[in-house]
């Protein structure tokens, strides 16, 4: 199964995504949200688009909140996946990976700190997609997260020509 993790997507409408980030939720199997939509508007669309889960953000407004949880525990094809927007203090992400035992989960993703991450505790996968519009010391991404007979691969994907800090030309 192709899941396409995204989070700190931080728009109004769900037209002002980048392009190649639409394209690429568009060819998967599954959508997670990790938070900061922004507006119950792009919830709609995200929900109306796609096999869907998230998750609300500090940043939602109160009917996502409403509308959404603050975690999500969920399983594609014999692999646990957590989803939590803002569950990373330290930035080395041993947090994560205790919460993701507190889950009981395989795979965490998470959002808030909008650059992409992948790390590994043990047999426990913490991963954030990083934000495709507010990218913080990096790339505008998301996350190609591949699940076959239990296994799990991550893939980090440019969305657009965009980075926050870094003085280089990037190419999509």
């Amino acid at each position: 199964m192709k899941i396409i993790a995204v989070s700190d997507t931080h728009v109004r409408r769900f037209d002002e995504l980048p392009e190649r980030l639409v394209r690429l939720m568009d060819s998967a199997d599954m959508i997670v949200h990790a938070g900061d939509f922004v507006s119950a508007d792009v919830l709609d669309e995200f929900e109306r688009r796609y096999e869907f889960v998230g998750v609300y953000g500090n940043s939602d407004d109160a009917e996502v909140k409403e509308r959404l949880n603050e975690t999500e525990v969920f399983e594609v094809e014999g692999v646990k996946i957590g989803l939590i927007h803002r569950g990373n203090f330290i930035n080395e992400f041993h947090d994560l990976g205790y919460k993701a035992r507190e889950l009981g989960v395989d795979l965490l993703v998470f959002g808030h700190i909008h650059r992409f991450v992948v790390e590994r505790f043990g047999r426990i996968i913490v991963a954030c997609p990083g934000s495709p519009t507010q990218p913080r010391l990096s790339a505008s991404s998301c996350a190609v997260i591949s699940v076959e007979d239990g296994r799990v691969e991550i893939d980090y994907e440019l969305v657009q020509e965009f980075a926050c800090g870094i003085d280089v030309r990037l190419r999509t």
